[in-house]
């Protein structure tokens, strides 16, 4: 690694410093900008590929784009357009709401210390192919989705791109304007892109594993939930596998959220299926006492049909588990540093479990 004069590296500092300063005035101005009238953004949302027209200044326009080998245009937008999911792999997303008639939703940004929200709706939809949105309150935007068939190696692939613009504030447009700025924002979809394209490969893997008998299955639930402090994952499939992720801090709000919607999709399942978890806990640095009580509770009217619980996670987070479970006299849990070792000992039968 190259060694630099401390000099050099101080006026970095100050630069990185500067450039974060201007990032957090950009958000401060687009929260002050929210309530002046909504004007028609510069992105071709008829357009079937993404454009980046500047045709009004007062718009941002920004964009990237992804090759997904291993699975194909409407595999990814399937997913792309289960838009509840979008927190997954977004770094600012906290909450997608889809409302009654599918084609609008609220969506809930955090990102420097500042919370955004939104409405908006699709525009156009043309399956496996695009999807464009405009907003209609809150955070003008608008932008657009688009999913070309590729061909790599002999394997299905695809690449998607997305285009998106932001109304800036007039007095913040010659900032919205700077070259670095539209880089990092390019740079932080190609981020989501990424992640983006992992969820759609675990996906793919997914549907081909049951490719065999001709069934595919989606999940009763898989949602994420995120605040100022971690997120918390919940996985429910329909044989009754639940597994839950934790990332950073667990707070009560989030907690009570996952765990309803866990409960919830336990209920769709038949009477006699018995279920099985993984509770990830490798991510986590603590959880708030107050949603001990939401978990012990969950635990009373939902863990007798939890057979095996499999914690992972470092011995702190996992002694409290420890206590919680004692505490709502749930049987079958057992602790692990190895998840595929996890994995084996929930799929152990039930004569082997009676053994343990």
């Amino acid at each position: 690694r190259r060694w630099k004069a401390p000099a050099q590296c101080c006026a970095m500092s100050r630069l990185g410093r500067s450039w974060r300063r201007l990032l957090t005035l950009g958000l401060f101005g687009l929260c002050l900008d929210l309530e002046k009238p909504f004007s028609q953004p510069p992105v071709a949302v008829r357009d079937a590929e993404p454009t980046a027209r500047r045709s009004n200044d007062e718009w941002f326009s920004f964009g990237n784009s992804v090759i997904i080998v291993g699975a194909t245009a409407g595999e990814a937008y399937e997913v792309y357009a289960n838009l509840q999911n979008h927190p997954e792999w977004s770094t600012m997303l906290s909450r997608v709401e889809v409302h009654n008639n599918a084609r609008s939703s609220t969506w809930s940004l955090q990102a420097l210390g500042f919370s955004l929200s939104w409405t908006a709706d699709i525009t156009r939809q043309v399956p496996s192919r695009l999807i464009s949105w405009e907003s209609t309150s809150g955070l003008k935007n608008a932008g657009v989705a688009s999913f070309s068939p590729l061909m790599v190696k002999g394997s299905p692939s695809c690449s998607v791109a997305v285009q998106m613009s932001i109304r800036a504030p007039g007095f913040l447009r010659r900032l919205f304007q700077s070259r670095r700025l539209s880089a990092l924002a390019a740079s932080a979809i190609k981020k989501d892109l990424e992640g983006f394209r992992q969820v759609v490969l675990a996906r793919a893997t997914t549907s081909a594993l049951v490719g065999d008998v001709a069934v595919k299955l989606a999940p009763l639930t898989n949602h994420t939930y995120k605040d100022g402090l971690g997120s918390c994952q919940v996985l429910v499939e329909g044989n009754g596998t639940i597994e839950i992720q934790v990332r950073g801090f667990g707070t009560s709000d989030s907690t009570k959220k996952l765990l309803e919607d866990c409960a919830n999709a336990m209920g769709k399942l038949d009477d006699r299926q018995r279920c099985t978890a993984v509770v990830d806990l490798t991510k986590g640095v603590g959880c708030s006492p107050l949603a001990v009580p939401t978990i012990i509770s969950f635990l009373q009217h939902n863990g007798g049909r939890i057979t095996r619980t499999a914690v992972l996670g470092p011995r702190p987070l996992m002694a409290l588990a420890q206590m919680i479970s004692k505490l709502a006299r749930q049987s079958g849990v057992a602790f692990f540093v190895d998840r595929a070792e996890a994995d084996r000992w929930c799929a152990e039968t039930d004569d082997e479990a009676d053994q343990v």
